[in-house]
């Protein structure tokens, strides 16, 4: 199945697909946490608010005791941010995926690069934008 996935990306964006996201992270009260998963067509353009979606909050009960210790807002409630994050970007995912999947696939990519002990690498001040292809993969620079 992946395979044919990536035969028909191929196919309709071409090999010099530009497409990829980033794990964007905030440095907040001596440590990380995240800030949001952004999908980008390049480095200086990224989409949003690409289709009308609802936001749930009971639909993240599974993961909302990860979500209140490592995805939190910067600006009031958390559930409202977590609206705003999945409207504006979680919206424009590149592939068809629901409110839960959004918010799991950004804390696993958060693990990873915990365990990975690569956040400081990507750090600009009290930011650290973290480049994933479109399979998720680290994209190293």
């Amino acid at each position: 199945m992946l395979d044919f996935y990536n035969k028909i990306t191929d196919y309709l964006f071409g090999k010099n697909d530009t497409r990829f996201y980033y794990l964007s992270l905030i440095y907040e009260n001596n440590r990380w946490t995240i800030h949001g998963l952004w999908p980008q067509n390049d480095k200086s353009d990224y989409p949003q608010f690409c289709k009308k979606v609802n936001f749930d909050p009971t639909v993240l009960d599974p993961i909302k005791s990860d979500l209140e210790k490592y995805w939190l807002s910067d600006r009031g409630k958390d559930d409202t941010f977590w609206e705003h994050e999945w409207k504006k970007h979680g919206s424009c995912y590149f592939e068809n995926i629901n409110e839960l999947e959004y918010f799991q696939t950004t804390l696993n990519l958060f693990h990873k690069v915990t365990d990975m002990n690569i956040i400081e690498n990507y750090k600009k001040n009290d930011k650290a934008l973290i480049p994933f292809d479109l399979k998720l993969n680290l994209i190293k620079d």
